[in-house]
């Protein structure tokens, strides 16, 4: 099997063909929906339409922490244990 890859039926598809497809079915039921996007109250495509801009952004932060991130927290937490005169 390939690294990354999604296995469909009897096909298997790597990472890149299958966020190709998905944009694909993205921008065709854009195109379908389009006239129902026009009755949508104006905050709401306002919404819709910063979402669609923060979407492409390349430098968008991640909202996972890092492993330094959770390193950290880990040394806090274990600190804090033995700092804690209960647990000695």
């Amino acid at each position: 099997m390939l690294s990354g890859a999604t296995h469909i039926g009897l096909a298997e598809l790597d990472s890149d063909h299958c966020r190709a497809i998905c944009d694909e079915i993205g921008a065709r039921l854009a195109l379908v929906l389009q006239p129902e996007a026009a009755n949508l109250p104006s905050r709401i495509a306002k919404l819709l339409d910063q979402l669609a801009l923060l979407d492409h952004v390349e430098d968008a932060p991640s909202i996972a922490p890092s492993l330094e991130d959770m390193r950290t927290v880990e040394r806090t937490a274990i600190e804090a244990c033995s700092a804690s005169p209960a647990l000695t």
